[in-house]
This record gives C-alpha cells, structure tokens and sequence, in this order.
C-alpha cells in the first residue's frame, strides 16, 4: 500500500483480558488478528510499521482517537513509537473503553 494510503484505522474492541498495566483485547486488521493494548499512560499511540506507513505517519506525527461507544469522545494526541505491537497508552481512551467494555475505535491523523 502507498505511503498514507489510509483514511483511517478502525477496530471493533472488546475487553478480551486484563494485563499488568491495562487491558487488552484482539481485533482484526486486514482481515488477520491483530492484538490492541490499552493503558492509561498519556504516552500516545503506538503503532506496528505497516499501520504508520499505511496512515502516512511517524514517531511524534499528531493524531485523533475517535471512540464510537454511546458518547463519541475525540481524543488529541500523537504517535509514540513505530514497530511491532499495537497500544493506546491514553487515559481518556482506556477510561472510556474500560468503562463501556467495548467500543468502535478509529485512529487517523486530524
């Protein structure tokens, strides 16, 4: 896929399991399983390579977390590293999904 050839990143989450600093939960991406951490850290998103080249951004590149779970929340925040796994270290995000127990997630460049 070209560099930033993506809208936007989107996944269908459910608290799947807890974990030592947060919670996690497997989604797909592509139609292959794909595993997404979240904790309440206010470090940013962290994203594998083939998801940042596909959006067109890098470590520090500004994005939007939009939450679709009853409340349509937007989160401001920026990308925290590039490499292998897939977390949210946002405090808003973790609150809000943890709350509701699910939520349609989209992550995009503002």
């Amino acid at each position: 896929m070209p560099r930033g050839g993506l809208r936007e990143l989107v996944f269908v989450v459910d608290i799947s399991a807890f974990t030592k600093n947060g919670f996690a939960s497997s989604t797909t991406f592509r139609d292959k399983p794909v595993d997404i951490e979240f904790d309440d850290g206010d470090l940013g998103v962290f994203l594998p390579r083939t998801m940042a080249e596909g959006l067109g951004v890098r470590k520090g590149s500004p994005l939007a977390v939009v939450l679709e779970d009853g409340s349509k929340n937007l989160v401001r925040t920026k990308v925290a590293s590039v490499g292998k796994g897939l977390r949210i270290s946002e405090s808003r995000v973790y609150y809000a999904v943890g709350k509701a127990g699910s939520a349609v997630v989209r992550i995009r460049k503002p």
